[in-house]
């Protein structure tokens, strides 16, 4: 009987003891709760410098917790209590679980929080463009997300916003890496075929920038952006034959849109081909009348055929055939005038314009505005 008296007795003790060390971990739960985090942590310290509570599930799943509020906090004091308070926490969590299987319910209950807090960081840093903060958050967003609390789908909108946060901050690589996941999980439309396309434009890939393209067509053919970036990128590449395929299939989508027809013309200028350049822009023109660079083109192309006609006339023997030539040749310059005129009115600063109007003025003996040109074009070179 006395024996077993003993026994009991230890027991007693050996409970007392373990209690005792835990008891670290319990007042930091409390501390927690009340907002206390600076207390939380160093009981939590205490904790972790004892063998008996130092390897206790618990403890790291407490100190996941604390991370996890401190990072979440308007406070900075308890903000700069870790590092990096949610990975911090994220490790913890993942730690408890290895250590006790039964953590997996309190863990789960935490990780939704986690995930959510995290991505408002990373809201937070592409409200004050600090990009690379946005980035490093979602991407952590990510791995948070692959657990199967969140069914195990990928959240492509996170996704998407860690590749946004990447192009932002001209992280190509991984804006890249992300846009890719995204396009084969079908998410992000015809804009995210574009920004992938404008990522291997700034590192310098030519075939993935037109492969890119041609995704986006396929995906999305009745798509205008797409097929103005199919354009521009075939006109800006040289390559002309492309450029007019996809022009055609532009003007059959949008007839009136007259930028379609102002670069055919500017292609069609570009391989000497004046008759269906003239063409094109004149029916740009028509459809849009104030804009610059159509009706600065086609007073060039004008007055750059009535130089042409001028040079043949000067190689001319006869005197008559010459006067009939030359005649031809002022009208030409005629014909020029006014879309030079309504060039310069649409922009008064432009150089080129005026020079060329200075020209015409003088072959017309319009001396008058031959003169306010002159003055116009002194003022403006002065201004460079």
């Amino acid at each position: 009987m006395k024996r077993i008296s003993v026994t009991i007795l230890m027991s007693v003790i050996l409970v007392i003891g373990v209690t005792a060390q835990k008891k670290y971990v319990r007042q930091a739960e409390g501390h927690i709760d009340k907002s206390e985090l600076k207390e939380a942590k160093t009981k939590l310290d205490m904790a972790f410098q004892d063998k008996k509570s130092k390897d206790w599930a618990k403890t790291f799943f407490v100190y996941g917790r604390l991370a996890q509020v401190a990072g979440g906090s308007d406070n900075e004091e308890f903000i700069k209590l870790f590092d990096d308070p949610f990975k911090i926490a994220y490790k913890n969590y993942q730690k408890a679980i290895e250590l006790d299987d039964n953590m997996k319910n309190p863990v789960n209950m935490q990780l939704p929080l986690l995930s959510n807090a995290v991505i408002n960081k990373g809201i937070g840093g592409f409200q004050t463009k600090n990009y690379s903060v946005a980035l490093d958050a979602f991407e952590f967003a990510m791995i948070v997300g692959d657990n199967e609390i969140f069914g195990g789908a990928a959240d492509t909108s996170i996704i998407y916003n860690a590749a946004l946060a990447a192009y932002n901050g001209e992280v190509y690589d991984k804006a890249i890496e992300h846009f890719t996941i995204c396009s084969e999980l079908g998410y992000g439309g015809a804009d995210l075929y574009l920004l992938l396309k404008n990522c291997y434009l700034e590192i310098g890939d030519s075939t993935n920038t037109a492969k890119t393209l041609q995704d986006a067509f396929e995906a999305f053919p009745g798509n205008e952006a797409v097929l103005v970036h199919l354009v521009n990128y075939y006109l800006t590449s040289g390559r002309n034959e492309q450029a007019l395929e996809y022009l055609a299939i532009a003007k059959e989508k949008d007839p009136d849109n007259s930028t379609f027809y102002h670069a055919e013309g500017v292609l069609y200028d570009k391989a000497g081909n004046q008759d269906k350049a003239m063409k094109a822009y004149l029916k740009a023109a028509e459809l849009d009348p104030d804009y610059f660079d159509t009706q600065y083109n086609i007073g060039a192309l004008l007055f750059n055929k009535g130089v042409t006609m001028v040079e043949k006339a000067n190689t001319i023997m006869d005197n008559e055939e010459y006067k009939k030539a030359k005649a031809a040749a002022e009208e030409q310059f005629a014909k020029a005038l006014p879309y030079m005129e309504k060039a310069h009115e649409l922009m008064p600063e432009d150089i080129a314009t005026m020079e060329t109007l200075k020209i015409l003025y003088y072959r017309m003996q319009m001396m008058e505005k031959h003169e306010v040109i002159v003055k116009k074009l002194s003022e403006a070179k002065g201004k460079e």
